[in-house]
């Protein structure tokens, strides 16, 4: 698991979530609301328009120890019916693993009982070196057997980072022409590497553990995987999406729409800027928003987020109290009911909203 890099937003503009007006009600206040959960819709002419509109497809975005902000989205989607048992996943670190349970078959409630398993078991032992061990013990006791057939055929797909250095002569390595630069011009380079077809039980686990691995919280700074050192996969591609879909939505754990409308204009290859705003880190992120297409804080019909991307972030180092992971659960899920009320998938209602805004 891990936390994405902050973007290096200019400080003088504030986020979206700063700049609503504060409400009565802060964090520690909302939290005294228990979690309740809407049961499933009946087959009315309304729950069938939605499944007409299923979604063809979810990213789950790199949240560090947030992750319980997605089993909200994923419960909504869910039980609005917008998101089927056979819809295809895709996820980067945290969000790796909801997409690979919602692969498996496991339901999201289940689902929620095992990631709050490991966010309990790092809080109570500590995290610097245990993380990686944690998780593959989650995953080795509550994966089925055939967690990796389930997973394949385009059903689950892995964001993994490959780091590698870039040679003086700027030559090639590993095979690879290196005729670029490395992250802020240092010699070290990352490629992205979405992984979508699983041998066996044990390398769909290795896929996502090398999804997850952030140096010191799991041990070494790189994990081997299929013969490539390997990191955290959210420093490549935050919000991965299922290669070919066209209605996917991506839920995001973090609001950075306005950290993307004020980066670095260009993929940021010359410069090795990985926050420019069209590098792969976050390449569309505003654009998905734009069409209706992001589940987040700060998302189209304005978020509800009293949170900034800087405190969500302390949050996502160090696992939280039960009252603030069922906040987080509540989050995800309020933010998806209003994504699902605006019609998601790319409604005409978010559109209208776009051109009525640069209109005026």
């Amino acid at each position: 698991m891990r936390v994405s890099p902050a973007p290096t937003a200019p400080k003088a503009v504030s986020s979206r979530a700063q700049r609503r007006v504060p409400r009565t009600r802060g964090v520690v206040d909302r939290r005294a609301v228990p979690v309740t959960r809407a049961p499933p819709r009946a087959a009315t002419s309304s729950s069938t328009d939605d499944n007409a509109n299923a979604v063809d497809g979810v990213g789950f975005s790199a949240a560090g120890m947030i992750f319980p902000y997605h089993v909200g989205a994923w419960q909504v989607l869910r039980e609005r019916g917008l998101m089927t048992p056979d819809t295809p996943v895709a996820g980067a670190s945290a969000g790796a693993l909801v997409a690979a349970m919602h692969a498996c078959g496991i339901a999201p409630d289940d689902g929620n009982r095992i990631l709050l398993g490991i966010l309990r078991d790092c809080r109570d032992n500590g995290v610097v070196g245990r993380v990686g061990a944690v998780l593959e013990r989650a995953l080795r006791d509550n994966l089925p057997d055939d967690a990796h057939v389930r997973c394949s055929g385009g059903k689950l797909h892995v964001s993994i980072t490959a780091p590698f250095l870039i040679p003086l002569d700027n030559a090639v390595n590993d095979g690879r022409s290196v005729d670029r630069v490395g992250f802020n011009r240092g010699p070290v380079a990352l490629d992205n590497e979405m992984v979508s077809s699983f041998d066996t039980r044990d390398d769909l686990i290795g896929a996502l553990l090398a999804s997850c691995h952030i140096p010191v919280y799991c041990g070494w700074p790189a994990r081997m995987y299929r013969g490539r050192y390997r990191v955290d996969g959210g420093w490549t591609r935050l919000t991965p999406t299922p290669p070919g879909s066209t209605r996917a939505v991506s839920v995001a754990s973090f609001p950075l729409i306005d950290a993307w409308s004020q980066a670095e204009e260009g993929s940021g290859t010359e410069r090795g800027n990985f926050f420019a705003k069209r590098a792969t880190f976050w390449e569309d992120w505003g654009d998905r928003d734009a069409r209706g297409l992001l589940i987040a804080p700060d998302s189209a019909g304005g978020g509800d987020c009293d949170l900034d991307y800087m405190e969500l972030g302390k949050w996502a180092l160090l696992p939280q109290d039960d009252e603030t992971l069922e906040e987080l659960v509540r989050m995800g899920r309020r933010d998806a009911e209003r994504w699902a009320e605006r019609g998601g998938r790319g409604c005409d209602l978010a559109r209208q909203d776009v051109d009525d805004a640069v209109a005026a």
